[in-house]
């Protein structure tokens, strides 16, 4: 069985590779993390309740009721090479029409122990029997390009904007960093991603500084807090922060989950509130000037043995909405022991 499982794995990375499906630049625009899966925004969450390896994909479909539709799709591996070191890799597609953005990232995390107490456990999730405290230090380095495709283009239509309707696109280097601290009750995070290690030319330019890939940075802060019952229930207020460098824009996920113990696994249901505090402009409506941006998004999952899966849906608040359906999230991720 465990062969098998390594050979999956081989597969499903020669899969992403040779079809270039890696994706962007930062992994959560929306509550991806909730699937169990903080590694997302965290490069110091890697390997977090992990015994050998682990294995997460996701895929997000916006808007079903829209042509050319953004989606998005993820895979995230986490292996733990020795007591303290952790090795994690990230692969991203976002497809949006004819503009793509692909990111691949490799991740070290370096693990402290401060309880004698060390992951060794089938289980991926804590319970209150556990006795863990552990601070992380996480280190992602990988590379960034967004492509525009114009092959499709009808090469009759001449047009000076273009490209002779060819493939183009820019590139560089990024690097993301974090601590956490993680505890069978209190666990918290800060990360600071796309860091920019090569600047594009458009980064010094004045004509397009909206390509200027220096000031992309994207502040994280989070916590959760876990509350046990005496009956196979838990409970977990959490929180994120988000800071968007190049847009000045700040965000606030609030969240709750509930967790009941089952054979062989867990159960979970939960919601997240988002509120962006930077207010849009929405001359549409006259009787709203402007609107900031919220959502609303029901979570369910299930951890049974190795397996783990889950969905989202998010609906967007507000008088002013695009597309009727909303966003879909599946998650489906394995512990390989």
């Amino acid at each position: 069985m465990k062969s098998n499982l390594k050979k999956i794995t081989l597969v499903i990375v020669l899969f992403w590779g040779t079809n270039k499906t890696f994706g962007q630049g930062f992994v959560p625009l929306f509550n991806e993390y909730l699937s169990e899966n903080l590694y997302m925004i965290h490069p110091a969450m890697a390997g977090t309740n992990l015994k050998t390896m682990r294995i997460n994909t996701g895929s997000r479909q916006q808007w079903f009721d829209l042509p050319e539709a953004p989606q998005t799709n993820l895979l995230t591996l986490e292996y733990r090479a020795s007591r303290n070191s952790i090795l994690g890799g990230q692969f991203l597609k976002d497809q949006n029409g004819y503009h793509s953005k692909n990111s691949s990232y490799l991740t070290y995390a370096y693990r402290i122990y401060l309880s004698d107490e060390i992951w060794n456990t089938r289980r991926s999730f804590p319970t209150k029997n556990d006795n863990i405290k552990e601070l992380s230090f996480g280190l992602s380095v990988g590379s960034v390009r967004y492509s525009f495709d114009q092959s499709s283009f009808d090469p009759r239509i001449t047009d000076p904007l273009l490209n002779n309707n060819n493939r183009s696109g820019i590139g560089y280097i990024t690097v993301d960093v974090g601590a956490a601290y993680v505890s069978t009750h209190l666990s918290t995070q800060i990360s600071i991603k796309n860091i920019t290690l090569s600047p594009t030319k458009y980064s010094q330019s004045q004509e397009d500084p909206n390509f200027d890939t220096t000031k992309y940075k994207h502040y994280l802060l989070s916590l959760q807090y876990e509350i046990y019952s005496n009956k196979g229930w838990n409970f977990e207020p959490s929180f994120l922060i988000q800071y968007l460098e190049r847009t000045q824009e700040s965000s606030l996920d609030l969240n709750f989950k509930i967790y009941k113990l089952v054979s062989n696994g867990r159960l979970w249901l939960g919601a997240s509130y988002r509120r962006n505090f930077t207010p849009v402009k929405t001359p549409s409506e006259p009787s709203s000037a402007e609107q900031n941006y919220r959502h609303f998004t029901p979570v369910f999952g299930l951890n049974y043995k190795q397996f783990m899966v889950s969905y989202h849906y998010t609906n967007t608040l507000g008088k002013i909405n695009l597309g009727t359906t909303g966003l879909h999230y599946f998650s489906l991720g394995i512990s390989i022991f």
